[in-house]
């Protein structure tokens, strides 16, 4: 909170964002995929000079206005930017369809956001409730393409039982999570499995599923290689027409829904899905959330 306070207060991202619609012209302008590898190769090396321009920028406003840059970690967010991978810039330039200017926004504000809520900032203590409930994991084994897999048990999430702010913090902490594994493994993307089997009234909330997809679509663009949703019951078609319209195309395209092990077998090989969606993997093997390195 701290940081956020003194992030505000200096009032620069205003003014920025206002020069930036004037390179972009009046609603910004649509741009169609880089194409070439070199054509992609020239926007990254756009995108990092841009984010450089911006990191002096701030560092500059921040100084004027007598914030501590140790305090604000700005360095480590608008870098030296040739330690940015080009991978990371262009998962930000797919995500809004190689448009510089609309990338160099997204990261702006990835940036205003981290610099509120820091990587690592949130500890287990602080999501000891769902951390209890044992709902996250990372299944040891990967998917027939090769991406490491996430599992979400969703009956496991109990509404009533989670404190005020507590599923924002494991929200959070479990895609800080999810970020070090990717990073260790050099790799961008992870799948996702939502299992709904025994999905009921106590589970359903959409709050935090509007956070999650916040958290995916705007601060962690193309992380996603894919979400499968296991076992859909009726009910869970009230979470998705509150969720659906909080969705870009792109990320509605990456949902599956599966009902059986036929529908999963396109996606994995069977010994590697858990036992309760019909395959041979059991919960011991899994990595909870909190362990995930």
């Amino acid at each position: 909170a701290e940081r956020g306070a003194c992030w505000s207060k200096t009032k620069v991202w205003g003014p920025w964002e206002r020069e930036r619609r004037g390179r972009m012209g009046l609603g910004g302008r649509e741009m169609v995929p880089a194409g070439s590898e070199d054509q992609e190769e020239a926007k990254v090396r756009e995108l990092r000079e841009r984010l450089r321009a911006l990191g002096r920028e701030v560092s500059c406003c921040l100084e004027r206005c007598g914030c501590h840059p140790e305090t604000q970690k700005v360095g480590e967010l608008l870098p030296e930017l040739e330690e940015l991978e080009g991978d990371t810039l262009k998962r930000f330039l797919v995500a809004r369809k190689w448009n510089v200017a609309k990338a160099e926004a997204m990261y702006a504000n990835f940036v205003e956001y981290r610099l509120r809520v820091p990587e690592g900032c949130i500890e287990e203590k602080d999501c000891s409730v769902g951390l209890r409930h044992r709902k996250t994991f990372l299944v040891p084994k990967v998917d027939r393409g090769g991406n490491s897999v996430f599992m979400t048990i969703m009956r496991r999430h109990i509404v009533s039982e989670c404190p005020p702010g507590e599923p924002f913090k494991y929200t959070q902490f479990s895609f800080d999570k999810i970020t070090q594994h990717l990073r260790r493994r050099g790799i961008q993307q992870a799948v996702f499995v939502f299992d709904f089997s025994g999905f009921g009234w106590e589970n359903l909330d959409a709050s935090t599923a509007a956070q999650i997809l916040k958290q995916a679509q705007d601060y962690n663009p193309e992380r996603l290689h894919k979400a499968i949703l296991y076992n859909c019951p009726l009910l869970f078609w009230v979470l998705w027409k509150v969720i659906t319209p909080l969705m870009d195309a792109r990320m509605r395209s990456k949902f599956k829904f599966c009902y059986s092990s036929d529908d999963l077998e396109e996606h994995f090989h069977m010994e590697h899905v858990p036992v309760g969606m019909g395959g041979e993997s059991e919960e011991e093997d899994w990595v909870p959330i909190e362990r995930v390195t």
